[in-house]
């Protein structure tokens, strides 16, 4: 071949190489983009019960520690089944299981419309929570594996829209409930998780590999014990666990409406504006604090001060007795602490994990970390029905302190950057 003809045939080969990965930058924008966004819907459809349930407690006929059940039990389903996708993602795609299952979350959304009975809700709430169950494991996973040099970024990312969606979902409601009936607020919100769903179908991902269905049945189970047998993922685990609140849904958006209702004798509405705000922080300051995490590369010490900080914040937001300047700084504070634990040990968990464990990783990180909220949600509820509202911050402030003392068995390991 002769020199033009070599130095044509390098140019067309640059710009082949070129455009693949410009194709491939784009493909993991679309994923990140898809994925953030039905999380943020995940957390929506959860964060307008926050202002709708209160509204339905009188018409459906029940109470504050009906509403912790209903909370309970759609997140014990939901959450629970989060331990399984480590092992289905050796059979399935990863984008297939999130596609379906936020299809399922807006359909199952859209029938809340016809609930006539307390059950008939338990049984909706189950099937949406049950539906959104892939999203944090595969979703994190995906990322994680995207974005291997930003993934403090990446999963942050993906962990805030999440928080959006909890910011968005009070004032959303609040201002459905102004034109439109609870039902058709349902059918709305519901919509539009069903169309970002089926969008999730146009998100590639890699099939599962070739080998036989009983090596892959090995593989995933393998990929399980390795990861329970590495100290720093496990208690990672347990951090997040400890903490009553703090993981986007669960006792904030059960909880808060009322106790602004009962503390400062405000309607629902306004409740969820008030929530809102509290979301702000919730949204921001996770995002601040691992950025400086990124830089510092000292995430369980960073860790421990926010959850000292968390236990602070949550004992202060009982002692106001008005919608004072103070109040709303403490809220902010508040939001920002309390949803900054599981930014931050998420991107712990893909710090530790090798890419062969990764989806294991986060599936045992999810389940045992958010297996405990529907037990924080009845235990909180119970308190809150029985003590009064601040025996329970109380309680809750305690259970950061535990979070504390778990982090003493987690070490910071320092790992090579792995190519994107």
């Amino acid at each position: 071949m002769n020199e033009p003809a070599s130095a044509a045939a390098s140019t067309i080969r640059l710009e082949t190489e070129a455009s693949t990965l410009e194709a491939t930058l784009r493909q993991k924008r679309l994923a990140l983009g898809l994925i953030s966004g039905c999380h943020v819907l995940n957390h929506l459809q959860y964060s307008i019960t926050s202002v709708i349930f209160p509204v339905m407690m009188t018409e459906l006929g029940f109470g504050l520690v009906g509403l912790g059940f209903i909370s309970a039990l759609s997140s014990f389903v939901g959450q629970g089944l989060q331990v399984i996708y480590g092992f289905l993602s050796n059979f399935f795609k990863r984008t297939t299981m999130l596609a379906i299952g936020n299809a399922a979350v807006g359909v199952t959304a859209m029938s809340q419309y016809f609930v006539g009975s307390f059950p008939q809700l338990v049984a909706a709430r189950v099937a949406i929570d049950a539906g959104s169950s892939p999203q944090h494991p595969l979703g994190s996973s995906l990322l994680s594996r995207y974005f291997p040099k930003s993934r403090g970024w990446a999963l942050t990312f993906h962990h805030s829209a999440g928080n959006l969606g909890s910011f968005l979902g009070p004032a959303a409601a609040s201002f459905a409930l102004l034109y439109m009936s609870w039902r058709s607020a349902f059918v709305l919100f519901g919509a539009m998780s069903l169309i970002m769903g089926l969008a999730l179908f146009i998100v590639r991902d890699q099939a599962s590999d070739s080998a036989g269905a009983t090596k892959r049945v090995q593989t995933g189970f393998d990929a399980y014990l390795q990861c329970l047998k590495n100290r720093n993922i496990v208690f990672t685990s347990l951090v997040l666990m400890a903490g009553a609140a703090g993981r986007g849904t669960g006792v904030n958006m059960t909880y808060l409406v009322p106790f602004f209702m009962k503390q400062f004798g405000v309607s629902a509405s306004s409740g969820g504006f008030i929530l809102t705000l509290m979301q702000t922080g919730g949204l921001v300051g996770p995002m601040l604090i691992a950025w400086f995490s990124d830089r510092t590369g000292k995430r369980t010490a960073i860790t421990q001060v926010t959850l000292l900080l968390s236990a602070i914040m949550t004992v202060l937001l009982v002692q106001h007795s008005g919608l004072t300047l103070l109040f709303y700084v403490n809220l902010i504070l508040y939001g920002a602490f309390v949803q900054a634990r599981g930014a931050l040990t998420q991107t712990m968990i893909g710090d530790f994990a090798t890419p062969e464990l990764t989806d294991a990783a986060f599936s045992i990180y999810y389940f045992v970390g958010f297996i405990s909220g529907p037990v924080w949600t009845l235990i909180i509820g119970y308190v809150m029905e029985h003590s009064g509202f601040a025996s329970a911050f109380y309680i809750a402030a305690a259970t950061y302190i535990a979070g504390m003392l778990l982090l003493m068995f987690v070490k910071d390991e320092a790992k090579p950057a792995r190519a994107a």
